[in-house]
């Protein structure tokens, strides 16, 4: 009932998912299809690892086209209706919301993102993908949240932040799943060593338990005399600013696939014990708390001087 009474107001802009990245997951989920299909009749076992690829694949279509189906955001001189998926649909007034942002995450050196980050009162993040059509639309809600002045702006020399791991890691199991068949192949099916055969077992083990790991224990708490730091089970700790030798924010090369490049970001630090510790972040959602914690360092640097 909600849901048609918001489709029935006067809405200065209307913005949905674009399904380019559904269709090209599905054309490819349908080839891989083809060729699992042809070895399946050709009596070929390497069905079963194709096979499970394929699955995987068509399980990304289905949540692709499930998230472009659901997402809608309604804008109108008052607030905007935003929808990740059915039912979780809510309507904001500008008043509500505390901040709203803009975000650039270049993710290659040929591609980059930007999304729109807004934070209700009650501390509340949410973003979502910004194409050029929507920039429009966007920038006027900005211009909206600051113009009611909802923003409200805290002293962010004393507002506590918390940055958590991404614990949404279900994808994760769902490929570690599919993907066992073609690891076991490879195992099973090749006349090569055994410490050979095991190389892409390990190749495939390592990131998946990072992956996990930063997850499951990553956490970075930013408070008003120092920070709580923990990027795995073990190393949890909390610093003081003024403890703190060196630090800075790092755009870093990670890896070249078809001749782009792709980019991670950190925070590098020194403690008192000259230990150098690096922090991977988001920097398309926490590119601000992350610059109020270096910038809570050097203050702190400074006031010692």
């Amino acid at each position: 009932m909600m849901e048609n009474k918001m489709e029935e107001r006067n809405w200065k802009y209307k913005i949905t998912s674009s399904w380019t990245a559904v269709i090209a997951v599905a054309i490819t989920t349908a080839v891989s299809g083809g060729f699992t299909f042809w070895l399946y009749t050709a009596h070929d076992g390497a069905f079963v690892g194709l096979g499970g690829l394929t699955a995987f694949f068509a399980i990304i279509c289905v949540l692709s086209a499930y998230g472009a189906m659901s997402f809608k955001l309604l804008v109108d001189q008052n607030g905007f209706y935003f929808r990740t998926k059915p039912g979780n649909g809510r309507y904001y007034r500008y008043r509500e919301i505390r901040s709203m942002w803009l975000a650039t995450d270049k993710e290659t050196d040929l591609q980059q993102a930007t999304y729109c980050n807004f934070e209700t009162m009650d501390g509340k993040r949410s973003r979502f993908l910004v194409l050029d059509p929507q920039l429009d639309a966007v920038d006027y809600m900005i211009e909206r949240v600051e113009a009611v002045g909802a923003s409200h702006e805290e002293d962010d020399s004393d507002r506590e932040f918390v940055i958590p791991g991404k614990r949404k890691v279900g994808g994760l199991v769902i490929f570690t799943v599919l993907l066992l068949p073609v690891l076991y192949l490879i195992f099973r099916w090749t006349s090569m060593p055994l410490i050979l055969r095991m190389i892409p077992f390990i190749a495939f083990l390592v990131p998946t338990v990072q992956v996990f790991s930063r997850g499951l224990f990553f956490k970075l708490k930013i408070q008003k005399d120092g920070f709580y730091c923990r990027t795995n089970p073990f190393d949890g700790r909390y610093y003081r600013y003024g403890d703190i030798l060196d630090c800075c924010l790092v755009e870093a090369e990670r890896g070249t696939r078809r001749h782009e490049t792709y980019y991670a970001y950190y925070m590098k630090f020194t403690d008192r014990a000259n230990r150098t510790h690096r922090v991977l972040y988001d920097k398309s959602l926490y590119e601000r708390e992350m610059n109020e914690l270096v910038a809570r360092i050097e203050r702190a640097k400074e006031d010692e001087e």
